[in-house]
């Protein structure tokens, strides 16, 4: 009996000081898509690749700004791409954030555009030249590693851990020309689980 309280005390020790260090802690904020079929796809994210990118997609996810919208963009076996309330990819949350990515001079991002990584869309202006500082609420997530045109020129903010067959599968939905799916593939809803840590509001930019 004493070896197995003196075993127990020791498993209780062990695990006090593994939480004191903090591993098995999760550190990385867990986003979930719930499908409006209840499928759902888990991603972790990164803030610290992209601190206001993340930011922004939690204010914006656990506001409820994607509840009810859809994917409004597939290609086949490539990506999906959402986020937009006007369903057509031309609209945003009413404002601009900064792109977190090196092409744009921020240099702590080296997220690499493997197959699953979710990134932020962006706008190109009149003359049909990137614009680096465009995106807002559209995201997208790759099916195939899109690392050698997009590393560097987008902002990748997480990756999917979870369900990224269901991303394959949503971007095998039959589509328009315009890429637009000819069945709507909607989302119910965006939260995600930030384990206690408040990140506040996002730094924004004026639309113009």
């Amino acid at each position: 009996m004493k070896k197995i309280a003196m075993l127990a005390l020791m498993l209780v020790l062990a695990v006090s000081l593994l939480l004191a260090s903090g591993c098995g802690k999760t550190e990385n904020p867990l986003a979930t898509i719930t499908l409006s079929n209840g499928d759902q796809i888990m991603i972790y994210l990164y803030p610290d690749k992209a601190p206001n990118t993340v930011t922004n997609f939690i204010y914006l996810a656990n506001s409820g700004f994607y509840d009810g919208l859809k994917f409004h963009r597939v290609v086949n076996s490539t990506l999906i791409q959402g986020g937009d309330p006007e369903g057509t990819g031309t609209g945003g949350p009413g404002y601009f954030i900064e792109g977190e990515f090196s092409a744009n001079g921020y240099t702590q991002n080296d997220l690499s555009f493997t197959a699953g990584t979710i990134g932020m869309a962006r706008f190109s202006n009149s003359q049909g030249a990137e614009d680096y500082n465009t995106a807002g609420s559209q995201f997208f997530i790759t099916v195939i590693n899109k690392s050698s045109s997009y590393d560097g020129y987008y902002a990748g903010f997480g990756r999917v851990f979870s369900g990224q067959n269901l991303v394959t599968q949503i971007s095998q939905v039959p589509a328009h020309d315009n890429e637009s799916p000819k069945t709507d593939v909607v989302i119910k809803t965006i939260r995600v689980e930030t384990y206690g840590v408040d990140y506040g509001a996002p730094k924004t930019i004026p639309l113009s």
